[in-house]
This record gives C-alpha cells, structure tokens and sequence, in this order.
C-alpha cells in the first residue's frame, strides 16, 4: 500500500504485505533526467509482485544516499539504489561502513552510467528490476583512494573535471552529451601534468595528457577501456596513462585508438593491472572520484579493496583476458 505526503509526493512507501526479503529502495530523484520518482511506483510494484517487502525513501539536499543506507540499512536484508555513479558510490560506502555485506542491486538513471555498462546491468529500467530480481550477488572489488572509496575511476588530468563541472541542467537535458559539449571548451586548454607513479614495484615518470586508476570498460561514457583485461573481481586496478602528445601527428595516433576503442599499442600510453599505486606531484592536482571531486592530491595511494562489497547483475561479471603487456621501449614510437 502506497503512503503519501500531504502534497502528493511519494515520501516513504512501504509494501508490507508481501512475503520474503526486505528491500530497502533508495532513490535519487534529481539523477540524470530526474526521472526516478516517475518510475518509483513501477520499481515498488514489480519488486512486489516478485516478493520482496519494499521500503523506499528518496533523498535529499541534507539526506544522500549513504546518509539514508546508514540509518535504515541494517534493517534490510538488501538495498537497492536508483539513479547514478554517485548515488551507487554512496550507498556502497554506507553497506562497506556497516560491514553486514548485504547485496546491493543498482538501476542506473545517470548521465553516463559507467560502471553499469560495464558490469552488464541494463539501461532500460524494467529490465534492470527485472535483472535484479532473477540475478544474483557477485563480489565486486573497490578502490581506497586515501581515506575515501570509489567504485571504478580516481583519475586526472585533462577533461577530468568536466565529469563534475559540466552544468547539471545540461547533464539532465543532453545526458552524456553535455560531458562532450564541456570537453569541447576545454580543448585549447589542454596541459601536461608532470607525475611520478609507483605501481606494483615498477616506477613511470613523465608528463601525462591523462592518468586513472580504474575497474571499468568505459570512462565518462567512452568505452576505450576494452581488450586490457579489465576483471571487476580480481583484486586489481587497470592503471592506465596517457603521456601528454607533441604534435599533430601524436595527437592523430591517439584520436585514432580511441575510435578503435583499443588504446593497447599506441606508444602514448601505459597500463598495469596493480593493487597498489602511488600518484605524487610537484603541485597540488585534481582529482575526480566516480565524476565527482576527489580533492588536490600532491602525493596519494590508491589500493584495491578485493570482493569489498557484493553487486546484483543477472550475468556473470565479464571477463576479458589481459593482453601481453609490452615493454614501453618495444611499443612503436609515433613521431611528432
């Protein structure tokens, strides 16, 4: 039975009568193009029909969503979350800080919906519930980046800050589309930034167009991230590294990969599968956590967190194989 406000909006509904599990549904209505109250009856009545004992809460200005996970969580025996990487990377802080490794299921209505895709959780909001229902919980490994917790990306460098700069009016009316409108602008201000990392025992030191460590097919809604060997569930980051080009000619090359969608022998870039990275600068430097800001870091260590929380996707995880990774003298050098 549905509850409502005295003005007409869903603020708590609770479908006590049926049996099963109890779920905690929490909604972010302002996500992507603020579509998930319109659907919140839809979700309630198909988790439902399946069975499940339906609680759902929407948040707030003072109330995200791991506020909301936190205070009622422990009363669940799951929580699912609607709307984008933000929303999914505050709930999985609150099941991670409650430590009771209840399942979380996720049906995306964010701009770009990185980890989504890449994990195999479906766009249609129908299908996601309905991938929830018939799916299962799979450990999916996060990422430490200090003393905070990202779910697939802790980058820098150009175009970074678009994922949290980019006007949210725009991200409601475009979607992805608005990142690409922000990257557009920020073409002619493009920098090197000089970095030394340390991955797993091996150091890189240069000027870097772009760095991330990430567990993820897709960043900002490009998925350049195929055929590196990306696993969700191995207890590793992919560390990729994008060296700063000189020239028309390098930049082509780079253009060129990320159309191909494979960034593997291009001579411009690095990557590592690595538990443990350290990223250190002669300056404070930006980072984005998930698309959001993830402070200015002169020196930082990101570590995997193997199996830190369990995911709900109808599919197994994907697994790609990881190609041979060259040493980056052998790669072909394109010259400027």
């Amino acid at each position: 039975m549905l509850r409502r406000s005295l003005n007409s909006d869903f603020t708590e509904v609770n479908t006590m009568e049926a049996a099963g599990k109890k779920l905690l549904l929490v909604i972010n209505p302002v996500s992507g193009k603020k579509l998930g109250r319109q659907y919140s009856k839809m979700i309630i009545d198909k988790f439902s029909e399946a069975g499940f004992s339906v609680t759902c809460i929407f948040t707030t200005v003072n109330e995200n969503a791991y506020d909301m996970t936190m205070k009622r969580g422990k009363e669940f025996d799951l929580v699912v979350c609607v709307g984008g990487d933000g929303t999914l990377k505050e709930t999985v802080c609150a099941v991670m800080k409650l430590e009771n490794d209840m399942p979380i299921g996720y049906i995306p209505m964010g701009s770009t919906n990185d980890f989504a895709h890449s994990v195999g959780i479906p766009d249609k909001v129908e299908k996601a519930v309905q991938a929830i229902i018939d799916g299962e919980p799979r450990a999916v490994d996060m990422g430490q980046f200090g003393d905070n917790v990202f779910v697939y990306v802790a980058g820098f460098g150009n175009y970074t800050a678009i994922s949290y700069s980019a006007s949210q009016k725009l991200k409601n009316i475009f979607g992805k589309n608005a990142y690409y409108m922000q990257a557009v602008k920020e073409f002619f201000h493009m920098k090197g930034y000089h970095a030394r990392i340390e991955a797993d025992g091996e150091v890189f030191e240069d000027d870097y167009f772009y760095g991330e460590a990430s567990n993820s097919y897709s960043v900002g809604g490009i998925p350049v991230l195929h055929n590196i060997g990306v696993r969700f569930d191995d207890g590793k980051h992919e560390l990729v590294l994008i060296k700063m080009f000189h020239g028309p000619k390098q930049l082509a090359s780079m253009f060129r990969s990320l159309i191909k969608k494979d960034i593997t022998d291009n001579d411009l870039v690095v990557f590592r599968h690595c538990d443990n990275i350290r990223f250190m600068f002669d300056e404070p430097t930006a980072f984005t956590l998930d698309g959001e800001f993830g402070g200015e870091q002169t020196d930082i260590q990101v570590k995997t967190i193997k199996h830190a929380v369990h995911i709900i996707t109808a599919q197994p995880l994907p697994v790609e194989d990881a190609p041979e990774v060259e040493a980056e003298e052998e790669k072909e050098t394109v010259e400027s």
